[in-house]
């Protein structure tokens, strides 16, 4: 007897330390959602949640391949060039989370044909593989992006008068939008090392080159109507441009005031820092009609004279069933020292000239192919022994393909 009520005394004992676990662990669960328990396989400790954990999120991986083959000719009194390229790009990108993503691109370059040129030896076909991009994606909150490594940069986000290469860089986007996104804006900056090769046999102290940039981006998105406004303003700076770049800025359309000195003496007297500011209306009218227009207007403010330039572009999109029909027309009038012009890609040099861009391209849309073809005329504003009226067009086919 003496056993038996000792053994129902132990139930009970243990009955109720087992009722006061249950409440104590309720008590617990109700003040800490995420508290943990301890795991201990084999000779590792390990820590568990005993709420559902969020699955992670998988690695997104993106590729693209665009291959174009055009035919180029350029020519005016110093320049003569006719030559056939293929640009072969190759892309992916890795996104890990929601917010780091790195990107990386690289283009193959086949150019053969011949080139004339009497002042420098640009004009020619040439074949090379190139990095086109590569960098790192950063988003620590929705509304911060950073990006660095090597990078596209210009001067004004939307539309820009200025067309330069690939550089070593960085960027920052703060923006911030009303629920709908009618409404957006943007604070974006920018730095650059500009990228112009080497320059063999002379090393200058302190010459390290640099691009800076600041941008306020608005946007007003009309919904109802389809139409969407974007307006941009631009500060700019150019800082310790190297002699090689004031040499070859001659015949890429700076004036003859903006250099001083002889042969690889010679350098910039002149600096660039200023104002870009653009604006772009987008209108769908029909689901199968859309215009897009662009404006852009810089002023490069060191300097009084030669400093202005202006540009705007029209484009209109129209679908009939899988083929889209694009014609756009382009005017521009850019004064001399805007901008230091060695920077710009020799296609799209429009320092010191005025004039006009045709261009047409039909796309079969299912099929990622696009035919294009455009014509350029260029003419002088002031006259200059390095420059004259040059036209310049382009015809060629550009085929997409998605890897992964």
């Amino acid at each position: 007897m003496a056993n038996n009520a000792s053994l129902r005394g132990l139930v009970n004992s243990t009955k109720n330390i087992a009722i006061a676990l249950i409440f104590s662990s309720q008590s617990l669960w109700a003040q800490q959602p995420s508290t943990t328990a301890t795991v201990m396989p084999g000779n590792g400790t390990t820590s568990a949640s005993v709420s559902a954990k969020p699955e992670e999120k998988d690695k997104k991986l993106s590729g693209s391949v665009k291959v174009t083959t055009l035919g180029r000719g350029i020519q005016d009194k110093n320049l003569k060039s006719k030559v056939g390229w293929t640009f072969v790009e190759a892309g992916v990108d890795t996104e890990y989370t929601d917010w780091l993503a790195f990107n990386i691109g690289v283009v193959g370059v086949f150019g053969e044909g011949a080139g004339q040129n009497y002042l420098s030896d640009e004009g020619g076909g040439t074949s090379a593989l190139l990095l086109d991009y590569a960098g790192v994606n950063i988003k620590p909150i929705q509304q911060l992006n950073l990006k660095a490594g090597v990078i596209g940069y210009q001067i004004n986000p939307l539309y820009t008068t200025m067309s330069p290469g690939t550089s070593l860089g960085a960027e920052q986007k703060f923006e911030l939008a009303t629920p709908s996104e009618t409404f957006k804006f943007t604070l974006q900056g920018n730095q650059a090392v500009p990228s112009v090769g080497v320059t063999k046999g002379l090393v200058e102290e302190d010459k390290n080159p640099f691009f800076l940039a600041g941008s306020v981006i608005g946007e007003i998105n009309a919904k109802p109507i389809g139409t969407k406004l974007k307006v941009a303003g631009t500060q700019f700076r150019f800082g310790n441009l190297p002699k090689s770049q004031a040499a070859s800025s001659l015949t890429a359309g700076n004036s003859v005031n903006s250099v001083a000195g002889v042969g690889d003496e010679m350098q910039y007297v002149i600096g660039f820092a200023g104002t870009e500011t653009a604006a772009t209306l987008e209108t769908d009218w029909t689901s199968k009609v859309k215009t897009t227009a662009r404006v852009v207007a810089i002023k490069n403010d060191r300097i009084s004279e030669a400093n202005e330039g202006r540009m705007g572009r029209l484009d209109l999109r129209v679908v009939f069933g899988n083929v889209a029909l694009k014609p756009s027309v382009t005017v521009f009038e850019v004064e001399a020292d805007t901008t230091p012009a060695g920077y710009t890609i020799l296609a799209n040099r429009y320092n010191n000239r005025k004039g006009q861009v045709a261009g047409l391209s039909l796309e079969l849309v299912k099929q990622k192919v696009i035919f294009f073809g455009n014509y350029t005329k260029a003419q002088e504003i002031v006259d200059s022994p390095f420059l004259s009226d040059r036209e310049i067009y382009n015809i060629g086919v550009e085929v997409n393909y998605d890897l992964f």
